[in-house]
């Protein structure tokens, strides 16, 4: 288990760290620091700082639970380095929203809208009930949302050749939330709808 959490620590950190190379003035250096080694980086807005890589980032850093993570993620949003434009925008948003406490029931209603266009279109989406359930605060409607989760990602995953694909045996987006409620409940009660 040590093992298995200090590779989280390790993919959180590397996920992490194109948006602190963003962040820094452009023209110096940005310090970062992976696996306890520190590294300089010009800084610059490249495609790592992304919103599909800052996602990831941001779901590894729930996973994990360290605020130190997901701070710089959170201080900069999906769409900092560049306009998102894909068909993750409003999950994103909505994920932002929830993290930042600015408004989460409101963005997180594109965000199941857009899902459910996207589920009549056969494309995996992030599981935007699920974020809407942890945005609630509601547990028992949080775990029927987490239930139906895991039964979309392995029903996904079971046609045609998507049996072969990596991202078969682990949801990020799924275990994201999952790991951030379960670390809110224990330390806080009942799930506690506030931010991170």
């Amino acid at each position: 288990m040590a093992a298995q959490l200090a590779t989280l620590r390790l993919a959180s950190q590397m996920g992490g760290d194109p948006v602190r190379i963003a962040l820094a003035e452009p023209g110096t250096d940005a310090e970062v620091t992976i696996g306890g080694r520190t590294l300089r980086y010009p800084a610059e807005r490249g495609e790592d700082a992304g919103a599909g890589r800052r996602q990831r980032a941001v779901a590894f850093a729930l996973v994990i639970g360290v605020g130190e993570v997901l701070a710089p993620l959170v201080l900069t949003g999906p769409t900092f380095a560049r306009p998102d434009g894909s068909a993750f925008t409003a999950y994103r948003e909505a994920l932002h929203a929830y993290l930042k406490g600015a408004e989460p029931e409101t963005a997180a209603q594109p965000a199941l809208q857009e899902a459910e266009k996207a589920k009549a279109r056969g494309i995996a989406m992030p599981p935007a009930l699920l974020l809407s359930q942890l945005v609630e605060g509601d547990e028992e409607s949080f775990n029927l949302a987490l239930a139906d989760a895991l039964e979309a990602h392995r029903a996904y995953y079971q046609v045609a050749d998507r049996a072969d694909d990596p991202g078969t045996s682990v949801n990020l987006d799924v275990l994201a939330p999952a790991c951030h409620a379960r670390r809110r409940s224990t330390s806080c009660g009942p799930l506690n709808p506030e931010p991170f």
